[in-house]
């Protein structure tokens, strides 16, 4: 071989060998920045982890959204609840309305009323899941530390994980209620019983609500005209306009109810015969009615004789001819007491069903009935004039036809 050829290849092998190394080099450092790398994404990976609740918890927020969504109550006691208020005619339709316009500030809620012998029973209620659960209660003063209370005339606040009793009738197992006692005349008669639900328990309201109610029922006689002045809305004379005044349609007046007095014979009992409440029956004479009040039938035409052996038809009032010799002033003061004295006999019967069935059959409703009746034979001696009672006596009457049915006997007087 040449000696140029020999150098030739040395160099070639120098070549070789230092490309070799250089590989190798090469190679040694790929393999590190290879595992740098995954070490790098492995760190990155625990930073932002594949879970983003692990990053940034936000679920728990979610029921506090919720309740920033919700519609907020009523701040306050709007005209046009006050309306729905006033609007009722009897007394069980004022208080079912204040159970319906309270949903607003309250979760179910109900009135019970107290009965003889520290008992309480539950009258209505309203915003319960399953129906009226209220009907069904009934239960001792003595199993309720805090319907206890509320029967002497304080308002309380209770949790009703504390309270069995109340706690099985709204079938909560804790919750905040609150009992407001319900006065007529001075007198506790009921509660209403607010828990706390969807929107909350607005104390205040319920409260002022129960106690405005309380005032309505103890003048509803004498409220005639739907709404009352008070409640109307105000008619604007900014702007130089003659305001025309309301007027309610006659049958307003003088056809509120079967029997009802017009504002003729409403005058306001003086204070000093006041009829007070019993003490032997002052916890049932919120006057809540057990049945529905019944309208009176429209006229129905002549029937077929009865058969024989059928019970004899119902007692009714027959249209009262008017008396010869009455003037026209006069006639209308009898018919306005023989209403009255329907109005208040009719809701004796009402409110007292079994009593007057129980006292026809062993012919003393009277004894059953006693301070019911005096109490309304007062009232009606108080609002009727003497020219009238002196010469009629309507209210007893109404007391043979409406408690008896027609027999006079029945009456036990």
């Amino acid at each position: 071989m040449e000696k140029h050829e020999a150098i030739l290849a040395e160099l070639e092998q120098l070549r070789e060998t230092a490309a070799a190394r250089i590989r190798a080099k090469l190679e040694a450092v790929l393999g590190q920045i290879r595992e740098l790398s995954a070490r790098t994404a492995g760190e990155l990976g625990a930073v932002v982890p594949p879970d983003l609740e692990t990053l940034f918890p936000i679920a728990a927020l979610s029921e506090h959204l919720q309740e920033l969504a919700k519609a907020p109550a009523p701040a306050g006691v709007s005209l046009e609840v006050m309306r729905h208020l006033d609007a009722g005619r009897a007394q069980s339709e004022v208080l079912q309305e204040l159970l319906r316009q309270l949903g607003a500030w309250c979760g179910p809620r109900a009135i019970v009323v107290l009965r003889e012998g520290n008992t309480v029973q539950g009258w209505a209620g309203e915003g319960f899941a399953g129906g009226t659960p209220a009907k069904t209660w009934h239960g001792a003063l003595a199993n309720s530390p805090a319907l206890r209370r509320a029967a002497e005339g304080v308002p309380v606040l209770v949790d009703l994980a504390q309270e069995g009793m109340l706690s099985r009738w709204f079938d909560a197992p804790r919750g905040r209620l609150l009992l407001v006692p319900m006065s007529l005349r001075g007198k506790v008669v009921g509660m209403l019983l607010g828990l706390e639900g969807e929107p909350g328990l607005n104390t205040a309201v319920v409260q002022q609500l129960t106690y405005t109610v309380g005032l309505m029922l103890e003048t509803l006689s004498g409220r005639t005209v739907v709404p009352t002045a008070a409640l109307l809305e105000p008619g604007d004379m900014t702007t130089g306009a003659e305001v025309a005044a309301p007027r309610a349609p006659t049958a307003d007046l003088f056809e509120l109810e079967e029997g009802a007095p017009t504002p003729a014979m409403v005058r306001p009992i003086p204070p000093e015969v006041t009829p007070l409440v019993a003490d032997a029956s002052a916890t049932v004479h919120l006057k809540v009615p057990v049945a529905p009040k019944v309208p009176p039938p429209p006229p129905a035409a002549a029937a077929p004789p009865a058969p024989v052996g059928a019970p004899p038809p119902p007692v009714v009032a027959p249209p009262t001819p008017a008396a010869p010799g009455r003037l026209p002033e006069e006639e209308r003061k009898h018919e306005e007491a023989r209403r009255f004295a329907r109005l208040l006999v009719s809701e004796i019967r009402l409110y007292n069903e079994q009593a007057v069935q129980a006292g026809k059959i062993a012919r003393d409703i009277y004894q059953r009935l006693k301070d019911d009746i005096d109490r309304s034979r007062e009232m009606y001696d108080q609002r009727v004039s003497a020219d009238v009672r002196g010469s009629s006596n309507y209210f007893h009457d109404e007391l043979v036809r409406i408690l008896a049915d027609g027999e006079a006997d029945a009456l036990g007087m």
